[in-house]
């Protein structure tokens, strides 16, 4: 896939671009099922992966225990628990969807524009409207963003195993949601690519955990058992595959999308620089 920006970029940017999109070629992604192939081979998303490190959820019985206090069956239960993520899962789909068209655009390409987000692009303006407080939320983070991150990628697909500096036990793969790079004037040695993604959760720390002491599985059992551990490792997956193909992380980001149409831009710590993090998977 070659992409040639329409705006003035920064040399760095492009040659980071034009490394990723060559090196990771190859890797397809089919939506029915949310599935990952490389040559014909089926790849392990990075989610799959790291749903392993989380201590087992029984739904059936939980589902029951909630019945007994609250009342209804425990069918009932199931199903609006079914129905609230699913309902999560679909608006959350859009609203990534908004994110990654409106990075395009703002990069020059509105024919990159994905096709439900096209009736609200207004061309004589070049505005993408934003019609839910989380697309509100994306806007603002582009509106704000620092002067010196500048767009490299949306939707990222990366696998692992690229190099000796990558190479994993079992091989993996993974879309993340934006790739920037951060343009250091004053100390050209913190200039390097910034891994982000959208997060729309309510929460992305989980009070029961934290009050029970639930954590992950061993080696990560000194973090809750919390989206916010989930996604310290993804990102961190993420980067190892970027690593493997010899581009300097410099950090990694969620972006919280919040209901009243604001954002909270969190770090999170880098485990791909712990030599013994790749010996884990």
């Amino acid at each position: 896939m070659q992409i040639e920006s329409k705006i003035p970029e920064l040399d760095e940017v492009k040659e980071v671009r034009e490394k990723i999109l060559t090196e990771f070629d190859g890797l397809v992604f089919i939506e029915e099922g949310h599935k990952y192939f490389l040559n014909g081979q089926r790849l392990p998303s990075v989610s799959e992966v790291t749903h392993q490190f989380m201590p087992p959820f029984d739904e059936k019985e939980q589902a029951e225990r909630y019945a007994a206090k609250h009342g209804e069956t425990a069918q009932y239960w199931l199903d609006q628990w079914k129905w609230k993520s699913l309902k999560a899962t679909t608006a959350g789909t859009l609203v990534h969807a908004y994110g990654e068209s409106l990075g395009w655009l703002r990069n020059g390409h509105p024919e990159l524009i994905t096709p439900d987000n096209k009736c609200k692009y207004i061309k004589d303006k070049n505005w993408l409207i934003p019609t839910r407080p989380k697309e509100e939320a994306i806007l603002k983070f582009y509106d704000e963003k620092h002067k010196d991150l500048h767009f490299v990628l949306a939707e990222t697909k990366v696998y692992s195993n690229k190099s000796e500096v990558s190479t994993v036990n079992n091989p993996y793969c993974g879309t993340f949601d934006l790739t920037m790079w951060y343009d250091c004037k004053e100390n050209p040695n913190k200039s390097g690519l910034i891994i982000l993604d959208y997060k729309t959760n309510a929460d992305l720390q989980n009070d029961f955990a934290r009050s029970f002491g639930k954590m992950m599985l061993h080696p990560f059992e000194s973090m809750y058992a919390e989206p916010l551990s989930t996604y310290t490792l993804q990102l961190s997956l993420y980067a190892l595959c970027l690593r493997g193909i010899g581009i300097d992380v410099k950090g990694l980001r969620i972006i919280w999308l919040k209901d009243d149409g604001t954002y909270e831009l969190i770090p999170l710590k880098d485990l791909s620089k712990e030599a013994w993090f790749k010996n884990v998977f």
